[in-house]
Parts: structure tokens; C-alpha cells; sequence
């Protein structure tokens, strides 16, 4: 091998590590994105109707704000499930800690209600689609450490692309 083909592969491997290089710094700049300001969340199921579809809804979600306590009553958020930990859920707020609210206990089979005052550090969630929800109707009250975001924008399908703003609550 002579000293010209040494140059060449020096300067070959120079340029394909500094390529490396930039697509790490990029896939690192994506995962601290993803973890810890904005995520796009894949939705389905039947718990958020009408407000989402039953399949194929994409929304972003910020992942900043419940960590410093802005998620209120009416917002929509993405946490882990209580009952299926590897499970991530989307809910609607019904209420935070110290919170009164009303319930229907079993929808689909009478107007029964409840009141519960939703303990320090948790928060009450329903699905917008009561008759076909797994919520805190089921499984209580959620620690609010199982926050993962809340959402912010509809970005699929077109025709719904938009803001997802609080619903207002009836008292």
C-alpha cells in the first residue's frame, strides 16, 4: 500500500466519521425531543369519541407542562396505565387533587352517580366515550407520576389538524 492510497483512506474515514458523527448528534437531539419536550402519540380506540377517532389519530403532546403542574381540569393527557403499566393511555381531566367530582358509576346500566374528592398528588381522568372507556371510573384516582404529556395539536388526519383545547366541565 503506498503512502498516496494511506492519505486517500485516511481521508475517507475522516469524512465517514464526521457523517457518524452528525446522524448521532441528530439521533440525540430526536431522543431528548421526544423524552422530554414533544412526542407524537398514535391514537385509537373507542375511549375518546368523538374527540378522537377510532383509529388512525396522530396528535402532539408536550411533555413539560405536568411536570410543572399546569394540567388542569379539561385537558386531554397521555399517562400509563395504572392497571397495565407498559400500556399508555389517552384521557380526558375531570379533575386534580382536592377536586370534587361526580361520576357515573355504571353508564351503561343506570344514572347511579358518585362524589369523590380526588386525593393530594393524583388526578381523576375519564374517556370522553363513557359507555366504552377504562378510566378512573375503574381503577381510581391516578398518581400523578404516571403523566407522561398533554396533548396539544390533532395532526392526522388533515381534516381535523388542529388545536385541542380544554372541554369545558358541567358543574
Amino acid at each position: 500500500m503506498s503512502l498516496r492510497n494511506l492519505k486517500e483512506l485516511t481521508i475517507i474515514a475522516k469524512e465517514a466519521f464526521s457523517k457518524m458523527f452528525l446522524v448521532a448528534k441528530s439521533l440525540c437531539f430526536l431522543h431528548v425531543t421526544n423524552t422530554h419536550v414533544f412526542t407524537v402519540a398514535s391514537l385509537y380506540g373507542p375511549s375518546m369519541l368523538p374527540t378522537f377517532n377510532l383509529t388512525g389519530d396522530w396528535a402532539l403532546a408536550e411533555r413539560f407542562s405536568h411536570k410543572l403542574g399546569k394540567v388542569g381540569a379539561g385537558d386531554i393527557v397521555i399517562l400509563k396505565s395504572p392497571v397495565e403499566p407498559r400500556k399508555i393511555m389517552t384521557k380526558r381531566v375531570m379533575g386534580v387533587e382536592g377536586d370534587s367530582v361526580t361520576y357515573v358509576v355504571e353508564p351503561k346500566n343506570s344514572d347511579r352517580t358518585e362524589t369523590i374528592v380526588v386525593p393530594k398528588g393524583h388526578i381523576w381522568v375519564e374517556g370522553d366515550n363513557i359507555y366504552n372507556s377504562k378510566d378512573s371510573r375503574n381503577f381510581g384516582a391516578v398518581p400523578y407520576g404516571l403523566l407522561r404529556g398533554k396533548m396539544l395539536w390533532k395532526i392526522w388526519p388533515p381534516k381535523d389538524f388542529g388545536y385541542i383545547g380544554k372541554k369545558e366541565q358541567n358543574s
